[in-house]
C-alpha cells in the first residue's frame, strides 16, 4: 500500500504495509479506517487503526490461513505498539548523531532510538557518552522491534544477561528436541506437545533458526569426518 497520508493512522498503515509485505502478506487502501490484508491472493482479515484485527471465519478455515492471521494479528499489535511511541517521542539530541532520530526509551545510560524511512522504521541502541552529549557503540537493529527492545533491555541491565539463551544455545536445544521426537522414547502425547511447543517458541526467538540449523548440522558433519 503506497500512502502519502501524514495522519498517525496514515502512517500506522503504511508501516504495517511495509512489515506485512516482507512477510508475503498483500495490503492495499480500503476505507481510511480498515487495512485489508490478503495471503497467496485470497482476502485474510482487516486490520484497525488501533491495532485489532478483523476477520471472518470462512476466510481462516484452513491451518495455513489460521497461521497467516496469526502472524497478522503478531505484526499488527507490535506495529501499533511502536508506532504510538513514535508519534509520542520526543527528537534524539546527539553531537554524534544527524539523522532524524526518535527517543523511544532512556535508561541507566543507554537509549533506544527509532528513525522513520521508506524501508520501516529502523531501530538503534547506543550507550551515551560520559558527558551525555555524543552516542557511542550503536547497535543497529533495522526493522526488528523485538531484538531493539531485547538489546536495550540487556544494555541498560534491566534484565541480566546471565539469565538469557543465547542464539547457539536455543538451537542446540531445539536440536535435542528433536533428536527426542525423533527416537523410539515413550512419550505421552501432553508431553510431545511440550516439545513440540518448545521448539515452536524457538522458531519464534530465533528468526534464522532454519539457517543456524543448517550451520550446526554441517559443522557436525565436519566434525565427524575429522574423527
Amino acid at each position: 500500500m503506497k500512502s502519502t497520508d501524514n495522519t498517525i493512522q496514515g502512517k500506522y498503515f503504511q508501516e504495517a504495509s511495509i512489515l506485512l509485505a516482507h512477510e508475503g502478506f498483500d495490503t492495499h487502501a480500503g476505507d481510511g479506517e480498515l487495512l485489508p490484508v490478503a495471503f497467496k491472493g485470497s482476502p485474510l482479515c482487516q486490520i484497525t487503526m488501533n491495532g485489532g484485527v478483523r476477520y471472518r471465519s470462512e476466510d481462516v478455515d484452513t491451518e495455513a490461513m489460521s497461521d497467516a492471521l496469526d502472524r497478522v494479528t503478531s505484526i499488527a499489535a507490535t506495529t501499533a505498539e511502536y508506532m504510538r511511541l513514535m508519534e509520542n517521542a520526543p527528537p534524539l539530541n546527539a553531537s554524534t548523531l544527524d539523522a532524524p532520530y526518535k527517543q523511544l526509551l532512556d535508561f541507566n545510560g543507554y537509549v533506544l532510538g527509532g528513525m522513520e524511512s521508506k524501508y520501516g522504521v529502523q531501530f538503534t541502541t547506543w550507550q551515551w557518552s560520559y558527558d551525555r552529549d555524543g552516542l557511542v557503540y550503536g547497535h543497529y537493529c533495522d526493522s526488528n522491534y523485538a531484538a531493539a527492545k531485547k538489546d536495550f533491555a540487556l544494555r541498560a541491565g534491566l534484565v541480566p544477561e546471565e539469565k538469557q539463551f543465547t542464539p547457539e544455545q536455543l538451537i542446540e536445544i531445539y536440536r535435542c528436541c528433536a533428536d527426542t521426537l525423533s527416537q523410539d522414547y515413550e512419550l505421552t502425547y501432553e508431553q510431545e506437545q511440550r516439545i513440540d511447543a518448545i521448539q515452536t517458541k524457538i522458531t519464534e526467538m530465533v528468526p534464522d533458526y532454519a539457517e543456524r540449523m543448517k550451520t550446526a548440522l554441517e559443522q557436525d558433519a565436519s566434525q565427524q569426518q575429522m574423527t
